[in-house]
């Protein structure tokens, strides 16, 4: 699908929205399919970063940028000196894949919604353009403004869109600095999101036999098979309930999400099915010794075959180390009122800084649009977010 309307023209000639406006008329999405995955050197985030991003940056005055292998970057200022920041932007649009007009970049005021102020609609611009929009006023505010910093600050764009945490061992690994703190820019409602729990994906294969539904066989009846494969998950999604419960992530589970049946023919029993588990993690569960639980718990069923698939690790800062976050607060305060700290109810990519003992957190403007639907955010929080980061490198990176 191609942009309706040009990437260049200016529309209110306030750089934070317009470069919003002129990132949301760009394709950015995972294509729909079973394949929910997307490669970071993918043709459609290639052209991405590389013919859109990567320029803003370059026209903003960024002109420190270190290419990071899997077609990621980062901008850097400062020279490694003193504390070390990473702000990280999110490039894969997952969501909202029904949208009509996805790539308008068009500003209205949704009154049908019960809101009263000028919003951005576009596919993705409430989980990752709003902050790759306020990455690049950041940069021009710095190179403009020739703002002092006692640091060195990285803008970090990031490609993962594999459940996994690749993509950020990738950056973390070539950047020539290790970061004091990592904020992922995540649609959080403008919380800071100190944790979150893990997920691994279990992928569950059943074979059995195909046949005309009007002669089953006696056994090997796949979806007879699924049936029992699902109680007995069923049973041990409430054994992992019980053993243990985190006092604010929460508790483990294990639930069956997706069934899938080949072939699909008329009157015909498949010959395979594939069920996929959300096992959910909390911090010191090993994701292998999960998948094992489930393949022990499914022993004695004939036809099955048990794997782990993506994995995103648990994430948590815990209290006692939240000092770091002194900078981030105080902006977040000085905005929009005492910072609030929460935590992430689904699994996102702080695990992967997390596992290397860096403090990690989310921040970002509220998510409004439906998961299928419209996706929008208000300019006001675009706004907001701008100036909350703003005020957290001059906080973070004082002279």
């Amino acid at each position: 699908m191609t942009a309706t309307v040009s990437t260049t023209a200016p529309l209110t000639g306030e750089y934070v929205v317009d470069t919003l406006a002129a990132l949301a008329r760009v394709p950015s999405a995972v294509p729909l399919g079973v394949r929910t995955l997307i490669d970071p050197d993918h043709p459609t985030l290639v052209h991405y970063v590389q013919d859109h991003l990567r320029p803003k940056f370059l026209e903003a005055g960024a002109t420190d940028i270190i290419d990071l292998p899997a077609n990621q970057f980062a901008v850097r200022f400062g020279d490694g000196h003193g504390p070390v920041l990473a702000l990280m932007a999110y490039t894969p649009t997952q969501h909202h894949n029904l949208m009509p007009d996805p790539w308008s970049g068009r500003i209205r005021t949704p009154i049908e919604r019960g809101v009263d102020e000028p919003c951005l609609f576009g596919q993705g611009v409430s989980q990752n353009k709003a902050h790759q929009a306020c990455l690049l006023d950041l940069a021009r505010w710095i190179v403009a403004e020739r703002v002092p910093l006692n640091g060195t600050l990285l803008l970090c764009v990031n490609n993962e869109g594999r459940s996994s945490h690749d993509c950020s061992r990738a950056i973390l690994d070539a950047l020539p600095y290790r970061p004091d703190l990592v904020v992922q820019l995540f649609c959080t409602g403008f919380e800071v999101s100190v944790g979150n729990r893990g997920r691994v994906d279990v992928i569950i294969d059943v074979t059995g036999q195909a046949t005309h539904s009007s002669s089953p066989p006696n056994e090997g009846r796949v979806i007879d098979i699924v049936a029992d494969v699902v109680i007995r998950l069923r049973e041990l999604d409430a054994t992992v309930r019980a053993r243990a419960e985190h006092p604010e992530l929460g508790r483990e589970q294990v639930v069956p999400y997706l069934v899938g049946y080949e072939p699909l023919a008329p009157h015909t029993l498949p010959a395979s099915a594939r069920i996929t588990v959300d096992r959910r993690l909390l911090p010191g569960t090993d994701p292998a010794e999960a998948a094992a639980e489930i393949a022990a718990a499914l022993e004695g069923i004939e036809g099955c075959e048990v794997r782990p698939g993506v994995t995103m690790l648990p994430a948590y800062l815990p209290p006692e180390r939240r000092e770091v976050l002194g900078a981030l607060d105080a902006a977040v305060a000085a905005r929009l009122g005492e910072a609030r700290h929460g935590v992430y109810g689904g699994s996102f990519d702080a695990g992967g800084p997390s596992e290397r003992g860096i403090p990690t957190v989310m921040f970002g403007v509220p998510a409004e649009g439906d998961l299928l639907g419209d996706d929008f955010v208000r300019l006001s929080a675009v706004r907001d977010e701008a100036a909350v980061l703003r005020d957290t490198v001059t906080r973070f990176l004082r002279k």
